[in-house]
């Protein structure tokens, strides 16, 4: 089940963000603070939970500034043990839902080009997206940013 981040989810989801292995200490702290907008209502931003027998991933996606109907799905993550369940197809489907409910008209999705990505750029280009962009040496010398896209007609 998918259903919208509540406030008792907090600390899961944090574990389950923090056990991904995806951010440094910066980054641990940016989703926090962002989350914890959310949950006071002042992040306009969308988090979902995936929920199996508890919270078992989680969406963040956000309205891009400066654009008119852009939004960027800038977390995506399924605990380790339920990979392959379906919980990450289910967030997507449920994050295209929600922002084409508010008008979007290009979801973006950008991740790493190393090899430990792999499996995350071909999961995108599953769900539809299509690869728009590469940015070498972006998150770091020989760690290209890459580009995904996904536009809905009007």
């Amino acid at each position: 089940m998918i259903r919208p981040t509540a406030s008792f989810d907090r600390d899961a989801i944090l574990a389950l963000v923090e056990s991904s292995g995806q951010f440094d200490a910066d980054g641990l702290a940016h989703v926090t603070g962002t989350l914890d907008r959310y949950l006071v209502g002042q992040e306009d931003g969308i988090w979902l939970t995936a929920v199996d027998d508890g919270p078992v991933g989680v969406a963040y996606c956000a309205p891009e500034p400066v654009t008119s109907g852009t939004w960027n799905l800038l977390l995506l993550w399924a605990r380790d043990d339920r990979r392959g369940k379906g919980h990450g197809t289910a967030l997507v489907d449920q994050v295209e839902a929600e922002v084409r409910a508010r008008g979007a008209r290009l979801l973006i999705v950008e991740t790493s080009g190393l090899p430990a990505f792999d499996q995350a750029r071909a999961f995108y280009l599953k769900c539809g997206f299509v690869h728009e962009a590469t940015i070498q040496d972006f998150f770091s010398a020989g760690d290209a940013k890459m580009i995904f896209t996904k536009s809905f007609a009007r």
